[in-house]
C-alpha cells in the first residue's frame, strides 16, 4: 500500500482550483487560504475533524464521501503530524505542499499545469494503490 505523498490533503486542496498552471507560490497562497477556512476554532494548527470536514467541503461534489475522507485524513496524519500531536500546523503544510509540488510537478517546469492536476486528483481518488 502506497501513502498518501506529502502534498496531499490540505495541501493538494490547494489543487482544486481554476484549469490554469499554477506556480508553487499560487498553489502555497491557496493552501494557506484553505487552512484558515478549515481551521474552524482558530487554534492555528487543524485536528482531524477539521480536515475532514474541509474534504467533504472541497471534494464532496466530486463524489467523496465521509468515509473517504477519514481514509484520507488517516493518510494526512500519518505523513504531515511530524511529532504525533493529533495536530497539523501550518508549517508543516508548508512542507507538505513544496514537498508535494515537486512530486506533481512531473516536467520540473515551477508549476502545476492540467496534466499534472489530473494526475494529483486522480491519486487523491485512490491514494492506496
Amino acid at each position: 500500500m502506497r501513502l498518501l505523498p506529502s502534498l496531499l490533503l490540505l495541501p493538494v486542496l490547494a489543487l482544486a482550483a481554476p484549469a490554469a498552471a499554477q506556480t508553487r507560490a499560487e498553489v502555497n497562497a491557496r493552501a494557506r487560504a484553505q487552512f484558515a477556512a478549515a481551521d474552524r476554532n482558530n487554534d492555528g494548527a487543524l485536528n482531524r475533524g477539521e480536515v475532514t470536514r474541509a474534504l467533504v467541503r472541497v471534494y464532496g461534489q466530486r463524489g467523496m464521501t465521509t468515509g473517504r475522507s477519514r481514509i484520507l485524513t488517516n493518510h494526512y496524519f500519518q505523513r504531515l503530524d511530524l511529532n504525533r500531536d493529533g495536530r497539523a500546523t501550518r508549517a508543516e503544510l508548508t512542507r507538505a505542499v513544496n514537498s508535494g509540488f515537486a512530486r506533481f510537478d512531473a516536467n520540473r517546469d515551477g508549476r502545476i499545469g492540467p496534466r499534472e492536476r489530473a494526475a494529483a486528483e486522480a491519486f487523491l481518488r485512490n491514494p492506496a494503490r
